[in-house]
């Protein structure tokens, strides 16, 4: 099941994209956050791929738009260190960067 939801983070919009359990039951969700500059994503998706392709991306975990918001980033591309993004803020604080 695919889930898109708006998300208000601290006064800005992001647009939440969920997708249940892609490798099946027992599996984690696939979460991604869509932002004006970038994204934030959870484990499943590759930080080097993203920032090969230029993107403006952070790695933060959780099984929920709640818990990634609230989750500190695990990793960054170099494009979102260049926004200010840095591992140990939260998703709340990344979303808030990426949407400046």
């Amino acid at each position: 099941m695919i889930q898109i939801e708006m998300l208000n983070v601290n006064g800005t919009q992001a647009q939440g994209l969920r997708i249940a359990a892609p490798g099946g039951e027992g599996h984690p969700n696939m979460l991604l956050i869509l932002c004006k500059k970038g994204y934030v994503m959870c484990g499943y998706l590759n930080v080097e791929a993203a920032g090969k392709f230029d993107d403006a991306a952070a790695v933060v975990g959780g099984s929920c738009f709640e818990e990634t918001l609230a989750n500190p980033v695990k990793a960054v591309t170099p494009q979102a260190a260049a926004l200010g993004i840095t591992v140990g803020m939260t998703g709340a604080e990344a979303v808030e960067k990426l949407n400046a």
